[in-house]
């Protein structure tokens, strides 16, 4: 009986060593460039309103865990911010969003881990969940609350390369929002189709 138990203890050390050989953590700061697409399906259908790029900020934790040789399962926690900035001129007012979400990627990276120094690629897609922001009329003083206009949750795609040197890696990559994040009832979006779109560029450094 001990015997069995100190087999089956040496497996699982084993197991467990070779398993977290494989996997790698990290963390990372950046920025982002963001707007929103915003099409107006109660006047035209087709007609996309002008938003604006507004910055940033990307903060966060990375994880990859090594399928086969060159092909890495990868995802992570980031505090990322995104939003717009919009001019009505017909009406003399100015509106813009900052809207902070907490992320999750879930990607295949394409690395080879043969290289210290050289580019890799990345693709997948991600969930974000809004836990707060702002949403102001910039000629106006006063505010309205995030949860009123936007919805919680959001996913979309993914992708992006990157170059890494040693324990850094320079990630640029694309978040292409595919889910409206208008929130429905009596708010500033009535039948409009709200999208996150931000380009993005963060330095990781990888502690193991």
């Amino acid at each position: 009986m001990k015997k069995n138990m100190k087999k089956g203890i040496l497996i699982l050390m084993v197991l467990f060593a070779t398993s977290t050989y494989s996997q790698n953590f990290g963390f990372h700061f950046g920025t982002n460039l963001s707007t929103q697409t915003n099409k107006d399906k109660l006047r035209n259908n087709s007609k996309e309103n002008d938003f604006q790029n507004v910055f940033g900020i990307n903060i966060g934790f990375d994880y990859k865990n090594k399928i086969s040789n060159n092909l890495y399962f990868t995802t992570g926690l980031n505090f990322i911010q995104n939003g717009f900035k919009q001019n009505t001129k017909n009406l003399n007012i100015a509106n813009s969003a900052k809207l902070n979400y907490l992320n999750v990627p879930i990607t295949l990276l394409m690395d080879s881990p043969k290289t210290k120094v050289g580019p890799n690629l990345k693709i997948g897609g991600y969930f974000s969940y809004l836990i707060g922001g702002k949403y102001s009329f910039i000629n106006y003083p006063f505010e309205e609350t995030v949860n009123e206009n936007f919805k919680k949750f959001d996913f979309g795609l993914t992708g992006g390369i990157g170059i890494k040197f040693n324990r850094f890696t320079l990630d640029i990559f694309y978040n292409l929002g595919l889910n409206n994040i208008a929130e429905d009832g009596d708010n500033d979006f009535i039948e409009t189709n709200i999208k996150n779109r931000s380009l993005n560029m963060n330095l990781i450094y990888w502690i193991k």
